[in-house]
């Protein structure tokens, strides 16, 4: 049962970090590719956080039994900035959440040669079964997709970095972004952004993720975001052509033929399910929390909302909202770290 929980919590943690803009190659290539050698160095700095980090909320939401990310934010920021977080947070989820379906409508448009709105309803359909499970659903869609997005992900990457020296590479094209300039800083941002998310989900999970074997899942999902980011990043170093592409990864891909790009594909949009799964579950138990809905309301209110706003183009918010939301969750790595070694 303790590895049960270790393997679930792990694959969660990479659920929630490992979206769509992770799996396309796009968060790797605006934060860390960018910067060349130099940013490899921030993958490994970037690991060490996630797995720090992960220990420590597991270790926090357990000591003070929290079953919302509101009541974490309230422990760690106090009521009245904690109410601030609650929202800032809550438009977060929203907006992630709205990537990844929208991003789904564009890949099964360009690359499958479906209807956009025919991708945006099956995944919809997908992330809406999982959600009726509530907790257990979404441990269980992340412990069955998750080990699949690992070994395509990193397959491919791998495959793809070895055969470098036999493929033609063009001149590197420079990806530029206004807001973060520096490999250090830009590796802080990325760790802040996305432990905020992972966060989130964990204290949505409550007591699914207080069991013995949970931190040991944390410290695991760290490692393996590392690696995934790693290899990710080495392969978009040794095809430098490919910097600056939509989704660089599946033109990585397609330099090994069709189908590893069919395939590749395919991982990317288990990948946009399970950030979506993630997202969405953590923002309807906040409103259930609330009181002002029940959970299968405050589900269809959510595709409500998000269904007709789904042209939004998913690799300029990794440019520029991912960057932002991560100087805003700043206050949160110090606050965890002090809380956390505070007994």
């Amino acid at each position: 049962m303790r590895w049960k929980t270790s393997f679930q919590v792990a694959a969660t943690y990479v659920g929630a970090v490992m979206g769509a803009g992770f799996a396309s190659g796009q968060e790797i290539q605006q934060f860390f590719a960018r910067f060349g050698y130099w940013g490899l160095v921030g993958v490994v700095l970037s690991s060490f956080l996630f797995s720090l980090l992960g220990w420590g909320m597991l270790d926090l939401q357990s000591r003070w039994k929290v079953t919302s990310y509101d009541d974490f934010f309230n422990y760690l920021l106090g009521s009245k900035l904690g109410r601030w977080a609650d929202i800032l947070v809550s438009i977060l989820l929203f907006v992630g959440m709205l990537a990844m379906i929208s991003g789904s409508g564009a890949l099964f448009q360009e690359y499958f040669g479906f209807s956009r709105w025919s991708g945006i309803l099956l995944t919809a359909s997908v992330i809406a079964l999982a959600l009726w499970y509530r907790g257990e659903g979404v441990l269980w869609i992340n412990s069955v997709l998750i080990p699949l997005k690992f070994i395509f992900c990193l397959g491919i990457a791998t495959v793809a970095t070895f055969l470098a020296g036999s493929v033609g590479n063009q001149p590197t094209i420079i990806v530029e972004n206004p807001i973060v300039s520096n490999w250090f800083i830009s590796a802080i941002l990325y760790v802040s952004f996305n432990v905020t998310l992972a966060m989130v989900v964990f204290a949505s999970l409550g007591r699914d993720v207080q069991k013995a074997g949970a931190r040991l899942g944390a410290l695991l999902g760290g490692i393996a975001l590392g690696l995934f980011a790693l290899a990710i990043g080495v392969s978009l170093l040794s095809f430098p052509d490919i910097l600056g592409l939509e989704i660089p990864m599946v033109g990585i891909a397609g330099k090994l033929g069709e189908w590893p790009a069919f395939f590749y594909v395919v991982v990317l949009w288990l990948a946009m399910i399970t950030a979506a799964v993630g997202n969405g579950f953590s923002l309807i138990s906040r409103v259930v929390d609330s009181g002002r809905l029940n959970y299968g309301r405050a589900t269809l209110a959510l595709f409500v909302l998000l269904l007709p706003l789904a042209g939004v183009k998913f690799s300029q918010i990794v440019q520029i909202v991912y960057p932002l939301f991560g100087y805003l969750g700043l206050v949160f790595l110090p606050v965890i770290m002090y809380y956390w070694l505070k007994r």
